[in-house]
């Protein structure tokens, strides 16, 4: 019974919508966490990062490309 609970929350589900306002070059997004229904309206990748890091944890993150 203890693994079986272990390995319930060896993972998380997330719903995420994104879209252009119209007539602008900004994308909007919203993300919710299914299990706990929690959600956030985000405007950059910044935010959304830090939603799933606060259900998962600090994530890695790969070395940017392109300009500096």
């Amino acid at each position: 019974m203890e693994n079986q609970e272990a390995n319930r929350h060896d993972y998380d589900s997330f719903l995420l919508r994104i879209w252009r306002e119209p007539d602008s070059h900004e994308w909007r997004g919203w993300v919710q966490h299914v299990r706990s229904g929690q959600s956030l309206s985000v405007r950059d990748v910044n935010d959304l990062i830090a939603f799933l890091e606060g259900w998962s944890g600090k994530l890695a993150r790969p070395p940017r490309k392109g300009l500096k």
